[in-house]
């Protein structure tokens, strides 16, 4: 059984939930710009898993995963703080373009390797969008 598929309105309560996420990612109030410029980069890449045609659950996981991915890429300011300089685009990119993603704390081995699944999902989102 492949799933319900994901409908535009599911996709609209993705979007309007991810609108919280720079405020979850951040440490300092300084992350929060840096967490909008994520999300900006983000949001076409889920606008794009529903154009595919993905089932519901499938949509779903990508999200989570890519909440997690963005997090991640927050939570490192705390050890290379000169990287919030960089621009949502080139966090985002250089987080994923190993088509891996970033080492997450505290992950079991399954929750690393779904969210470097993702991680190759953004990847190649963004190679083929020329971003």
């Amino acid at each position: 059984m492949s799933g319900r598929k994901t409908t535009a309105k599911h996709v609209e309560a993705y979007l309007a939930q991810m609108k919280e996420w720079p405020r979850s990612w951040a440490c300092c109030p300084e992350d929060v710009p840096v967490g909008e410029a994520l999300l900006e980069q983000l949001e076409p890449f889920i606008r794009d898993l529903y154009a595919r045609g993905l089932a519901q659950r499938t949509t779903r996981r990508h999200l989570d995963n890519a909440w997690v991915i963005g997090g991640e890429i927050i939570r490192r300011f705390g050890l290379y703080p000169e990287e919030r300089e960089k621009s949502g685009h080139d966090l985002l990119y250089e987080a994923v373009r190993d088509d891996e993603a970033p080492l997450i704390s505290g992950a079991t081995e399954a929750e690393q390797n779904s969210a470097d699944a993702t991680a190759r999902k953004i990847h190649a989102f963004l190679k083929k969008t020329g971003d």
